[in-house]
């Protein structure tokens, strides 16, 4: 549990070493510059990477996806969250807009071979169902996949990736805005292997076994609804070697600083079978 004495810090460092998975032009480069002010950002081919680097002390911060409101919770980062030990210092808000990228102009019969990231084609998911002749092609990141097709000599391939990687890989963009929904959004969180809790926080999130019973997850929403806080996330997903017993994702409004707030968190953690606290932080919009 979360040590009562904790100091609240004023706010993020204005520059900080962070790692992220990708490579340069990924979305998590534009989260992490929309936490600080000048990030010196390293990147990583997975997402373990960016924890093992914050773990062994190479940077201090680390950005992950961990939701898309088209394509859902990015339940890897959850699996390493709860692995490392790690916290949630900070929020980001991306508003994503996938652009098809090629060599040059090209209609959407003439792509033979899409590349992106499995998260980006979710989300582009109508798209390639009207083209079925397209052939899809995971990469790690929708920026290594734009790389990809810009040092290819394939002139039928294309990337689904950020505008802004068409000009840093010096790509045509063939199609915009090829997500199925224009208010495509996904959250990063900025982790640290030390909780640090800053002023302003307004977002608590848990991960919580309960009792394999009849009532146990009524008993505890119960409480949440008795000091008047708002969950904002609530998501199960199975225990890996259990008879479909489920672990619950919350994320709920509230400051570790109210007293009542406090108080839940420790009768929480004694009433369930297994209690992580992920972090007491805010979001920000990039």
């Amino acid at each position: 549990m979360i040590d009562p004495n904790i100091c609240i810090k004023p706010d993020l460092p204005a520059s900080a070493t962070v790692a992220c998975q990708g490579v340069e032009g990924a979305y998590s480069q534009i989260a992490a510059s929309a936490a600080f002010g000048q990030p010196d950002i390293m990147y990583m081919r997975t997402f373990d990477g960016v924890f093992r680097a914050v773990d062994k002390g190479l940077c201090r911060y680390g950005m992950l996806p961990v939701e898309n409101s088209t394509a859902g919770t990015v339940t890897d980062v959850y699996d390493l969250m709860k692995a490392y030990h790690f916290y949630i210092v900070r929020g980001v808000k991306v508003s994503i807009s996938h652009m098809l990228l090629s060599k040059e102009k090209l209609a959407a019969d003439k792509i033979k071979a899409v590349y992106s990231h499995e998260q980006a084609v979710k989300q582009c998911s109508r798209f390639l169902e009207e083209n079925q002749h397209i052939k899809v092609n995971y990469c790690a990141n929708t920026a290594a996949a734009a790389r990809m097709v810009a040092e290819s000599t394939d002139k039928n391939a294309a990337a689904i990736a950020s505008e802004s990687c068409a000009e840093l890989y010096g790509l045509t963009v063939s199609a915009r805005n090829v997500q199925n929904n224009n208010s495509n959004y996904t959250r990063f969180i900025c982790i640290s292997k030390e909780c640090e809790i800053f002023s302003g926080s307004d977002k608590i999130s848990l991960m919580i076994t309960l009792e394999h019973k009849a009532g146990s997850l009524y008993e505890t929403i119960k409480h949440f609804a008795a000091l008047g806080l708002n969950l904002t996330k609530l998501e199960s997903r199975p225990i890996a070697g259990t008879d479909f017993e489920f672990m619950f994702y919350f994320d709920f409004q509230a400051n570790i600083e109210n007293r009542d707030v406090y108080d839940l968190l420790i009768r929480l953690e004694k009433d369930a079978r297994q209690f992580v606290f992920l972090g007491n932080y805010r979001e920000v919009a990039a």
